[in-house]
């Protein structure tokens, strides 16, 4: 038993080396552009003042500082968390609201219009609202969040609710499935890419509005160093922020596309995006 146990683990661990090979293959675009905007930038830093273009030295320095030193490091991590919870929340509001959505036409009558018209409300009006309605900080930010991401989930899990093949619903009937079963092994599965992209999307617009709410009022996050950097003329720092943000965000997309991976493990390879 132990030489069977032993001879498997230098092949999981091929896998996942070839696995990690393949992902970071996928992102030589990425890793190209990039070059190239850091090439230009630097440029730019010999005929431009370093108030406006920093080197990319002055740059790293600071992004150093963020990642080295726990006082700022804990901004990072408080906007992340923000981030997180208030989308925790919100997916679990916009799902049971779009499930009901998605099985209800009599919901979806009334729900769906409401929705649409809570994201045309552009996210500055309402932080706007937030600031006269809560004197709380947190319950500001969480608030902001959570209408401005809630639709998004709503909308996207009722379409998928609403796409789910028949065939395989009449398939559950046929072999007597209550509702509660036909949910979980024919609904989900077959939800879980839209839930994925959702995910996604949210993720990139939870942060974008995070510091929007943080400008206001807070003493933490991003955000706040973002406004501290802007009154100091503090180029450099602006941008350190701004990188280690879209650092944190690359995160929470990998633990997305990991998550997504291993609930899509079950369909062929080919119809995996």
């Amino acid at each position: 038993m132990a030489s069977n146990t032993t001879s498997t683990h230098p092949s999981g661990r091929i896998k996942f080396i070839g696995e990690l090979g393949a992902a970071l293959r996928a992102q030589q675009p990425l890793f190209v552009g990039l070059c190239v905007i850091a090439v230009l930038w630097q440029v730019s830093t010999y005929f431009l003042p370093r108030i406006i273009a920093p080197p990319l030295q002055e740059i790293g320095v600071a992004m150093w500082q963020i990642f080295s030193d726990y006082q700022q490091f804990v901004h990072l991590l408080t906007t992340g968390l923000r981030v997180f919870v208030a989308l925790i929340v919100s997916f679990i509001v916009g799902s049971i609201l779009g499930i009901a959505m998605g099985t209800f036409d009599e919901v979806s009558k009334y729900a769906k219009p409401l929705l649409h018209f809570i994201q045309g409300i552009p996210a500055l009006s309402w932080v706007v609202f937030a600031v006269i309605w809560f004197a709380n900080v947190e319950l500001r930010i969480g608030f902001i969040l959570l209408i401005v991401t809630m639709p998004a989930f709503a909308l996207y899990i009722d379409g998928a609710v609403r796409s789910v093949n028949l065939d395989f619903v009449h398939l559950g009937q046929a072999f007597r499935a209550n509702w509660t079963q036909r949910f979980r092994m024919i609904t989900i599965p077959a939800i879980v890419p839209e839930v994925m992209s959702a995910w996604v999307v949210n993720l990139g617009a939870g942060v974008r509005v995070a510091m929007v709410a943080e400008l206001i009022g807070s003493t933490t996050g991003v955000g706040f160093q973002l406004l501290n950097a802007q009154a100091l003329f503090d180029m450099a720092g602006a941008i350190a922020w701004t990188l280690s943000l879209v650092a944190l965000l690359s995160v929470y997309l990998g633990v997305i596309r990991f998550v997504e991976s291993r609930l899509l493990a079950w369909r062929p390879k080919g119809e995996r995006q």
